[in-house]
């Protein structure tokens, strides 16, 4: 009983987003910019070799994220951002959990553009997190599909892709 209750309640998640069929859907459905992304891959730029070697979900250059916590949040004009980061990093950080990329707040220049022959929306925009500044490149497009790259101060560009969903609508209280 315990493990049907844990296989239903998996799969219950309340997300109001609707179907999308269409490019003015999406183009809607973004401006909205609340919505969540999960990346189910990560592609860094280069890596080592002993990443490729220990990495069980290594697969062709890609990095399998399933199950590994990782998220891009925008809520309003607020983005909360974690994605675990796999490649080069060209400065020294620190040992804490810099090994992320992170940043949660306002971002800075936030762009969004269309292209309805391409069927796609993008976000850009430029975000600080102590020393390291960064430049997100974020597209949606009508199937649910979504790809994030990011190039950072300090660190060898890294792309993502995943799925997006709208956020879960708060009941009130």
């Amino acid at each position: 009983m315990l493990i049907a209750v844990a296989l239903f309640g998996c799969g219950a998640a309340n997300y109001t987003m609707k179907d999308i069929h269409n490019f003015e859907e999406l183009s809607q459905f973004a401006q909205q910019k609340e919505f969540e992304i999960e990346n189910q891959w990560a592609n860094p730029l280069r890596a080592n070799t002993v990443t490729f070697i220990s990495n069980p979900n290594f697969n062709s250059g890609n990095i399998n994220l399933i199950g590994n916590p990782n998220h891009i949040k925008f809520k309003g004009d607020s983005v909360d951002v974690f994605l675990p980061y796999f490649g080069v990093r060209q400065m020294g950080g620190g040992y804490n959990d810099r090994g992320a990329i992170k940043f949660k707040g306002i971002p800075e220049e936030l762009s969004f553009t269309e292209n309805k022959d391409k069927d796609y929306v993008r976000y850009e925009f430029s975000a600080n997190d102590d020393s390291e500044n960064y430049q997100f490149f974020i597209t949606l497009y009508s199937n649910g599909n979504a790809s994030t790259s990011v190039n950072s101060s300090q660190r060898d560009n890294i792309s993502y892709t995943g799925k997006f969903e709208a956020l879960p609508e708060k009941e009130d209280e």
